[in-house]
């Protein structure tokens, strides 16, 4: 079932997926076009969207600081009644559980830069990029796409594959 947040969602990530793989992560706010319209008419036809537009207007923002550990920076965020959600794209390396615990056995911690490292090089490793948007009201919808070893791509999409960013991305909107 399609929908505003479903559509916005997939909209960011083939937007992101332009750019190919190996990006930090990207904030989007989402604003309803129609209110974009009214409140922002100079902004709305710079982004070339018209009254009659329907549903959600992703609007990329500037707020990734590399020092910053992620918990940290989705901590400090605070939104103006007028964004009525946000859509979050980040990439991670996957590997299969086993993979995972062979590093581990060989004594590196797995919140290292040297395990991150060893995970990029492994064979099975695999490049998940999340795409996670949540609503001021509580909707949530994520999409992952995973690129395979072969180059091939597949997606997989609903409402809490990543439950504890989603969650705390949610928690932006708590006042």
């Amino acid at each position: 079932m399609s929908t505003p947040l479903t559509h916005a969602v997939q909209q960011v990530e083939e937007f992101v997926a332009r750019d190919g793989w190996d990006q930090t992560p990207r904030m989007f706010a989402l604003a309803w076009a129609s209110e974009l319209v009214s409140t922002e008419p100079d902004l709305a036809e710079e982004l070339g969207i018209s009254p009659t537009d329907a549903g959600f207007v992703p609007i990329e923002q500037d707020w990734t600081d590399e020092e910053q550990p992620l918990d940290a920076l989705l901590a400090a965020i605070g939104w103006p009644e007028e964004v009525q959600g946000c859509v979050i794209t980040l990439e991670r390396i996957v590997l299969p559980d086993s993979a995972e615990a062979e590093l581990v056995a060989s004594g590196l911690d797995p919140t290292s830069r040297a395990f991150a490292d060893e995970a990029l090089e492994h064979p099975d490793h695999q490049d998940v990029r999340m795409s996670i948007g949540v609503l001021r009201g509580g909707d949530r919808f994520c999409r992952l796409r995973v690129r395979q070893s072969d180059g091939t791509e597949t997606f997989t999409e609903g409402p809490e594959l990543v439950p504890g960013l989603t969650s705390a991305l949610a928690t932006t909107f708590e006042t």
